[in-house]
């Protein structure tokens, strides 16, 4: 049983990676999973961590490594000012190693990210800029000062 599974989730969709490497062992896909935690995650669980509203991408059976981005933390940090800000942890966590990192990477490399930006802030901004712009549920952290772009697309759950 992958990990996402063990726990209560909800899934919101998938981006692609079109990485030339296969991004989860022995398998084509290019999609990424985007879940929803609709449980907190126990602190001995080793292949992610999260609290209800986080967003998961991967950690499922045969996907990626998986990617935490805290919800609110992260969305209030790319759409308004913050005073205190608390090391990257508090707002995203990858849970990859280097060689599941530098495919990931190739990949993200062809859709907008530069090797000059920290990968995981790249990827958190994205996702969370394309789920506030997507997604009713995250419409709150609209602010008509940042422009929400993102590099990614998301694909429907059904797909």
């Amino acid at each position: 049983m992958s990990a996402i599974d063990q726990y209560k989730h909800k899934l919101l969709g998938f981006i692609e990676c079109p990485s030339t490497f296969d991004i989860v062992s022995y398998n084509t896909t290019r999609k990424v999973a985007i879940y929803e935690l609709l449980e907190n995650v126990p602190a001995e669980e080793c292949d992610f961590d999260g609290k209800i509203g986080d967003i998961i991408l991967g950690g499922g059976s045969g996907e990626v490594p998986a990617f935490r981005i805290s919800v609110p933390e992260a969305m209030l940090l790319f759409t308004r000012e913050i005073d205190d800000f608390h090391g990257y942890d508090a707002y995203f966590k990858a849970f990859w190693d280097p060689t599941e990192s530098f495919k990931l990477c190739e990949g993200f490399l062809k859709i907008g990210w530069t090797p000059d930006l920290f990968i995981e802030w790249w990827l958190a901004e994205n996702i969370c800029f394309l789920l506030i712009k997507e997604l009713d549920q995250y419409s709150l952290f609209r602010d008509s000062v940042v422009e929400l772009t993102s590099s990614l697309t998301l694909l429907p759950p059904q797909v």
